[in-house]
């Protein structure tokens, strides 16, 4: 039962054209070259390095690597990571 909602919300979703981070709470990943990230309804940090970072998001965790990173951006809904960004895995 749970599961049909879960589908009939997704296409009254997918059907109004409605933005699926807000109304289902999922995030938003944005990569501006290899220089910068910026990610909305973030978790929280899990781990924090300047060659290494995961942060956690609603069902996976972000493996950011790469070399002096840092945040300069942080909020409860936001997080923007610069620095020079080798790699970005969902694990």
């Amino acid at each position: 039962m749970k599961e049909r909602g879960k589908l009939a919300a997704n296409k009254l979703i997918t059907t109004l054209d409605l933005p699926k981070d807000l109304f289902l709470g999922l995030s938003n990943i944005s990569l501006c070259g290899n220089r910068e990230i910026y990610i909305s309804n973030h978790r929280g940090i899990l781990s924090y390095g300047q060659e290494e970072m995961i942060i956690l998001i609603k069902d996976y965790q972000i493996q950011v690597k790469g070399k002096s990173l840092g945040i300069v951006s942080y909020t409860k809904e936001e997080l923007t990571i610069q620095g020079y960004i080798r790699s970005l895995e969902f694990i």
